[in-house]
């Protein structure tokens, strides 16, 4: 019998790209003697229900953006769960970028037969128990993030997301955040804290360049406005450009297992999860070592 493998696929990501990958992948899996089901997203929620039946599978391919990777990691059963093939097709595509997976057909498959397994450390919002594979975020993005979703109709290119981030900036009032990690107060008065497991973010931008596993990086940005913030976000498309490491005076990086966020001044701050809107705070987040699979090349 040949081995058994669920791809899951957003059929709009990509501009409907992932719909035809999808089916390449199937095809040519099932020419190799697997035995292959294919399930097509169609509304939240869709993806983690696909995943929660995987146990014993020998791998599940997940073709779309970060959003639907994050459903993926969320329907994963506690245990027996399959290694993830990652295939990026949608905008950001934060993982496939730290990791460089491939994007041709005839390169994934390769993958998904005989790519290596590294263990990977994930998130959990203990609050509401939903995992993450990449970063959780309260301040400019997720405010920005819950902004632009509220108006989505469709797939979201990267340069809508810079330009609604960029003319938010103009009425951009900060929050008070306090940020605590492994039970020791770093600041209350945070205007943004990013919490992460990779060095990339969404599109040209770092802002966590020494993501390492065992623990988070946290990039605390204190108190500052409109200006430090559009500072920060140049700093931080000038690290990918250049490599080097360019920190405005007003961050601070950390690193921790557990890091608590909560809005210091009763304001509703939004969370968001791997590039989506997930909850608000306060939040506590908690590390899960090695606690994933994903198939990456040999």
């Amino acid at each position: 019998m040949g081995r058994r493998i669920r791809i899951i696929a957003n059929p709009v990501s990509g501009r409907g790209r992932a719909a035809q990958v999808a089916t390449g992948i199937a095809r040519r899996l099932r020419g190799l003697g697997c035995e292959v089901g294919c399930f097509e997203t169609a509304r939240p929620g869709d993806g983690r229900r696909a995943a929660a039946s995987s146990a014993g599978l020998d791998a599940i391919v997940c073709i779309g953006g970060d959003g639907t990777l994050n459903e993926v990691l969320n329907g994963l059963p506690e245990r027996d769960a399959p290694p993830l093939a990652v295939v990026p097709a949608g905008t950001a595509n934060v993982l496939a970028k730290e990791l460089h997976l491939p994007r041709r057909v005839e390169a994934i498959v390769d993958l998904i037969l005989t790519g290596r397994i590294v263990h990977r450390d994930t998130g959990v919002n203990l609050a509401d128990g939903r995992r993450f594979l990449m970063f959780a975020s309260a301040g400019y993005d997720s405010i920005t993030v819950e902004a632009l979703h509220r108006r989505r109709t469709g797939p979201i290119r990267m340069s809508r997301y810079f330009a609604h981030g960029l003319a938010g900036l103009a009425g951009y009032r900060p929050p008070c955040l306090a940020v605590t990690i492994d039970g020791e107060t770093v600041t209350r008065r945070a205007a943004w804290a990013i919490v992460s497991t990779v060095r990339h973010y969404g599109g040209p931008l770092v802002f966590t360049p020494g993501s390492d596993s065992g623990s988070f990086e946290v990039m605390v940005q204190d108190g500052g406005g409109s200006l430090a913030t559009l500072r920060l976000v140049i700093a931080s498309f000038l690290s990918h450009l250049s490599g080097w490491r360019m920190t405005p005076g007003d961050v601070t990086r950390h690193r921790g297992r557990r890091v608590a966020l909560s809005s210091e001044d009763g304001r509703r701050v939004p969370l968001q999860i791997d590039g989506d809107p997930a909850a608000v705070l306060p939040a506590e987040l908690e590390l899960r070592p090695r606690s994933v699979r994903i198939l990456t090349t040999p």
